[in-house]
């Protein structure tokens, strides 16, 4: 009788934590209304020392069919990044291949932005303590990237 109640207490706290994460991890890209949302794809941080964080993936198109990839990334995989603290705006010089980069402010948070005329634009916000999201996309413009970010950071936040 012993055993079966420990057992099933194990079982019980075991399912709250599975369900707690879960919801954890779809909170930070959510389905969006009015947009086209994406399979949500999760990959766990998982070592031999322990579960260390998690990275979400998610495609976005917006109402207006702007396609974006975004990702989420929470615990020790972001944990050494963060954006600079001075105000940046720069390219790549005469060697470069054509980037430019330039920091902003995301619903109060702070962000930084590169382009590249290969690639698109690609956007990174550390949301508070909680993440890093990294939008990127081949078409958007400045502004489209960024109404996206602010859509999002305000879902997480």
């Amino acid at each position: 009788m012993k055993k079966t109640i420990i057992f099933s207490l194990a079982l019980l706290v075991l399912f709250f934590n599975i369900s707690l994460s879960s919801a954890q991890m779809t909170d930070a890209l959510p389905e969006i209304p009015g947009w086209i949302n994406g399979e949500l794809r999760k990959t766990e941080f998982d070592t031999v020392s322990g579960k260390r964080g998690f990275w979400l993936e998610r495609d976005y198109r917006n109402n207006a069919g702007v396609p974006f990839h975004a990702v989420w990334m929470e615990g020790s995989g972001d944990k050494g990044w963060t954006p600079p603290e001075k105000e940046i705006s720069a390219n790549d010089g005469p060697l470069g291949t054509g980037a430019s980069y330039k920091t902003l402010s995301v619903k109060g948070e702070k962000a930084i932005l590169e382009h590249h005329p290969v690639t698109g634009y690609s956007l990174s916000v550390k949301a508070g303590k909680k993440g890093t999201l990294t939008l990127e996309s081949i078409i958007a413009t400045e502004e489209e990237i960024t109404a996206a970010a602010e859509v999002l950071v305000g879902r997480i936040n």
